[in-house]
């Protein structure tokens, strides 16, 4: 990254940073970012009086799951274990097991931890010992994502979970090697700038499921934010407004199918953006 300096018609100096520099052949040309990022950075100051920058975090963030048995009146997150998370109130979320003993990778975790109100973002990395449970580093009160660190595919169905509680993250037995989950949980330092859903439904042609992106502020209830339907033609929908997400939020998709045993696929795209 360089700066360059230029003085205004008032003979001011003005700065601006640029990610590449060209030659007199070959000049850099600028990237227009998406008009939508400044707008929620200067809606965000004006609702909070906050200042937050995108740039500084240089982190996209991407949340997808899937969910292989929604049942008619029946709403449930998108995630491969199914039914709603139980969310806890605390750091009790500390163990992680597979279902098969010749399991023995890396597993990569990333959650949160809570203090008062407030998360704080974690990774950490833990050695499966096959199907006998290992202590987490750090315990947990959200966990975000699971993924297989070693060199060979999981064997069994790697959870990570509450000791004698409930399951917060699977990997389940699509082999993926990562567990499906669209649900996430956003630090005290951060906002998130969502732009867009993707919706689908496999299979039954005969399926519609109605889709509700739902976040959780702190203290508060969960709040359906955007709502739609589709089949299995499935839909991406690209916010023209951004939807905003402040700091302590959970965040998840859920959905309500009309027909037993519907296969659902929901992923949310968006920005992170640092307080400054």
């Amino acid at each position: 990254m360089a700066t360059i300096q230029v003085k205004d018609a008032n003979g001011t100096t003005k700065y601006y940073d640029v990610l590449e520099t060209g030659s007199s052949s070959e000049p850099h040309q600028p990237i227009v970012p998406d008009y939508r990022i400044p707008y929620a950075i200067s809606q965000i100051f004006n609702d909070d009086a906050v200042t937050v920058s995108v740039r500084e975090k240089a982190k996209s963030l991407i949340k997808f799951g899937r969910n292989e048995d929604l049942d008619v009146g029946t709403s449930e997150t998108i995630w491969n274990v199914g039914g709603d998370e139980t969310y806890q109130t605390g750091n009790t979320i500390d163990r992680i097991v597979s279902t098969n003993a010749g399991d023995t990778q890396d597993v990569v975790v990333e959650g949160h931890t809570l203090s008062g109100s407030d998360f704080t973002f974690v990774t950490q990395t833990a050695t499966l010992n096959g199907t006998t449970a290992v202590t987490l580093a750090t315990p947990l009160a959200r966990a975000n994502i699971l993924y297989n660190n070693g060199s060979t595919n999981f064997a069994g169905t790697v959870t990570v979970y509450v000791n004698g509680g409930t399951t917060h993250l699977s990997s389940g037995t699509s082999g993926a090697n990562q567990s499906l989950k669209c649900a996430t949980t956003i630090s005290s330092q951060d906002y998130w700038i969502i732009t867009g859903l993707d919706i689908n439904v496999e299979g039954s042609a005969s399926a519609n499921v109605d889709f509700s992106l739902q976040i959780r502020e702190s203290g508060k209830v969960f709040r359906s934010r955007f709502t739609a339907s589709t089949n299995n033609t499935g839909r991406f929908i690209n916010f023209a407004q951004p939807i905003i997400v402040k700091p302590n939020s959970d965040v998840r998709v859920k959905g309500l199918s009309s027909v037993n045993n519907t296969v659902a696929n929901a992923t949310i795209f968006g920005y992170l953006a640092i307080i400054t």
